[in-house]
């Protein structure tokens, strides 16, 4: 249940703070006082779109916030749980919107994103818009209306396989994209010839660029390790390992005196076994030398080659044994070519054919589903005066359609108003008032008991009157009865219907125009339906008025209507 809205700097409202009960609330005022703007920041605290233009002129930003309790078992309170966000059954949604653009949300307190705001929104309040009508000519709103009256699960598998079958559609066309020519695979059998030839083994360009340079440089490196071992280990002068050696035994007959020599003695020792390691390592690739030619040639030979063959594919030479296993699993695609492509083209057409059945089964459960809607809106449009009418869904299943999410059903909505007259597509045969009209006996008819949830109707009785509007005003009463409902209003027969009325009053000033509302008294309400009735100054008026609330206690049942 909404109990409490907030709203500061939002267009022409500087500061409103208003309480709610349970039931039917009307919001009432004259022609362009501003009814649709406490609507308005409702929506927005729900996800909907904000725009810097929104805030005050002057202001830095807007801020809007509602507080709503929550029934136990109702859903939003599992979400609230799921994303931490749980107050003990109280769910208090703030918004704020920058001038310069953007804004910030927050859930119970917490950040939030505006998908979450969106997200929760949906499980709490339910707005039908003053200008929800006029998609009613739009055959893609229609199929929508109408599945929404169908197992939400035939609707997943549909998407679901027909998801499958655009990837199996997607992978065939890059199948057929990679596909090479004849041409193609001898030119690829050529170039895995020369990479074969050359059979250059993983990391081995490295390897022969070392072996190379050692092998170029063999009296050079001879010459060093003679300089190196020379300084470490000579015949014919003290070299550093005797040296070292000699320091070692020279403090070692001090040890005793000076304990802190330990530590020095035992680096010492230490360098002393690395030099010894490092002269026998020097040794033993000083033997290892030899000079090869041949071998030297047979590497320089090996090298060239790897490098024609990287400049001639643009490539890098140790790229040569990656490059090499491209061609070959390209050369591979081209020769299983024809198995792969028969394989694909199964695979598309197993879910092709499993889309197709999945669309029947959603088929006949929209034909169901119609047939129920069907009869649900003629009672209703009786209940609005149209006694006459009626409402059918065409159906045609194609399964030549193209794979689309919505199945193979082109569904249009066939409409008459008056007795014999076959039903036409509704886009062609109905009028505003009719749409209007249509409008509301396919929300009764749709309308379900859902505990804790709230509706908004904003002007959704504009064209219709009279009796008419008695039974809007009985419908938008029961509609409250699991739950709250509000409706923005021009029809007094509708708000006399309503267990509490709000007055939108627009106050223009020198500088700026402002908007308030107020909560009105019952001999308030009298005053404003009057108003609404022709004049609040007119007896016969306030009489009238008078009869309608006192008549509005007695039944607020729709009649024969379905109800919400």
């Amino acid at each position: 249940m909404l109990r409490s809205l907030a709203i500061r700097d939002f267009t022409i409202i500087d500061q409103l703070e208003l309480d709610f009960s349970a039931g039917f609330s009307a919001i009432t005022g004259e022609t362009g006082a501003g009814k649709s703007i406490v609507i308005d920041a409702l929506g927005l605290l729900l996800g909907d779109r904000a725009d810097g233009t929104l805030v005050a002129q002057d202001r830095k930003r807007a801020d809007l916030s509602a507080r709503f309790t929550l029934t136990p078992g109702h859903p939003a309170l599992h979400w609230l749980v799921d994303q931490s966000m749980d107050d003990e059954g109280l769910l208090l949604l703030r918004r704020a919107i920058l001038a310069e653009g953007g804004s910030k949300a927050w859930i119970n307190g917490q950040p939030a994103t505006v998908g979450q705001l969106r997200e929760i929104g949906s499980m709490v309040v339910e707005i039908h818009g003053q200008h929800e009508h006029q998609q009613l000519a739009d055959s893609r709103f229609q199929r929508q209306w109408l599945d929404r009256h169908v197992d939400q699960k035939l609707l997943a598998a549909v998407a679901a396989s027909a998801a499958q079958y655009h990837d199996h559609s997607t992978a065939l066309d890059r199948l057929l994209a990679r596909a090479g020519s004849a041409d193609d695979r001898e030119l690829l059998k050529f170039q895995l010839a020369e990479l074969d030839t050359l059979d250059l083994a993983e990391g081995e360009i490295a390897r022969l660029e070392t072996r190379q340079r050692r092998l170029a440089s063999v009296e050079e490196l001879r010459a060093a390790y003679a300089r190196a071992l020379d300084v470490l280990d000579s015949d014919l002068h003290d070299g550093a390992v005797t040296q070292v050696h000699a320091a070692r035994r020279a403090l070692e007959t001090l040890a005793d005196r000076e304990p802190a020599l330990a530590d020095v003695i035992e680096m010492i020792a230490t360098a002393a076994v690395n030099l010894d390691e490092a002269g026998a390592e020097l040794n033993r690739l000083n033997e290892s030398l030899e000079t090869d030619p041949q071998k030297l040639e047979q590497v320089d030979r090996r090298l060239t080659r790897a490098i024609e063959l990287a400049r001639k594919h643009r490539i890098e030479p140790e790229q040569l044994t990656e490059f090499r296993t491209e061609m070959a699993d390209r050369l591979a695609r081209i020769e299983n070519f024809d198995s792969d492509r028969l394989a694909a083209e199964q695979r598309l057409d197993q879910a092709h054919q499993a889309w197709r059945k999945q669309s029947e089964k959603l088929h006949n459960a929209r034909e169901k589903a119609a047939a129920t809607l069907s009869d649900n809106v003629g009672r209703a449009l009786a209940a609005l005066g149209m006694t006459d009418a009626k409402l059918v869904f065409a159906i045609e299943f194609n399964a030549d359609r193209v794979v689309s999410a919505g199945g193979a059903d082109h569904v249009e909505i066939e409409f008459s108003a008056n007795p014999g007259q076959s039903p036409k597509p509704l886009r062609r045969v109905a009028s505003g008032g009719e749409l209007s009209r249509l409008s509301l006996a396919m929300i009764i008819a749709s309308s379900e008991p859902i505990a804790g949830l709230v509706r908004v109707f904003d002007e959704i009785d504009a064209g219709v009157g009279g009796e008419t509007a008695h039974q809007v005003g009985a419908f938008l009463s029961q509609a409250s009865r699991h739950g709250q409902a509000f409706c923005v209003t021009h029809l007094a027969q509708v708000a006399a219907c309503a267990d509490q009325q709000f007055r939108v009053v627009k106050q223009p000033g020198q500088a700026s125009t402002h908007v308030s509302v107020e909560t009105l008294s019952q001999e308030q309400r009298v005053t404003e339906l009057a108003r609404m009735l022709g004049s609040a100054r007119s007896e016969t008026s306030v009489r009238h008025a008078r009869s309608m609330l006192e008549a509005s206690h007695e039944t607020k049942s729709p009649g024969n209507m379905s109800a919400p």
